[in-house]
């Protein structure tokens, strides 16, 4: 389904204003996909993106009149379903992954509320976690130790039973297959 700004903004006005049924259902068919492909991308988890999504899109009903004062609904709901990933990811004590030990400098880049910037981070991200997957296990295996669980690769030495040399060597692929793919990415 596809909406003009024009028709966002008065679906959101209609729903705002007179908790109109119709054009919440026009608003939820419409930011339901967008918010799920984005929401799933960083979770990998359809049940858990599934129920952030519909409490989104049920927030946005449950808020009245105050929805009127919101001027970017497409940017909120994003913005709003990515903290609630985040919130999630953290309160499950998840695995650190790639998108959660950016720096801080590098996360203050996506919450200037840009759909493009929070897309592309999640096009990138998805990306790489594509090819951390087609690594072959030993390797694949080191990279997640070292990158996101923080271990040293002294560390990862102990675990796998392997030379520090040999997870140099798995580390080097790793990174070398990123940043090849990266590059084909980017072109």
């Amino acid at each position: 389904m596809k909406l003009s700004s024009q028709e966002l903004l008065y679906h959101q006005s209609k729903v705002a204003y007179y908790r109109d049924e119709q054009s919440y259902k026009r608003l939820f068919l419409y930011f339901h996909p967008i918010l799920y492909r984005f929401s799933f991308n960083i979770l990998q988890d359809r049940s858990v993106s599934e129920e952030i999504v519909s409490d989104m899109m049920l927030k946005i009903w449950e808020m009245g009149n105050k929805l009127s004062q919101i001027q970017h609904l497409k940017i909120f709901l994003i913005t709003s379903v990515k903290n609630a990933c985040f919130t999630y990811l953290s309160s499950k004590k998840h695995q650190q992954s790639l998108y959660e030990s950016i720096d801080n400098e590098d996360i203050s880049i996506f919450n200037e509320d840009s759909p493009e910037q929070l897309y592309i981070y999640s096009e990138v991200t998805q990306r790489v976690n594509k090819v951390i997957t087609s690594l072959p296990l030993k390797c694949q295996l080191v990279f997640r130790l070292i990158k996101e669980e923080g271990l040293s690769y002294k560390e990862v030495s102990k675990v796998l039973e392997i030379s520090q040399n040999t997870i140099e060597t798995h580390m080097r692929i790793a990174l070398r297959k990123i940043r090849m793919d990266m590059q084909q990415f980017l072109k």
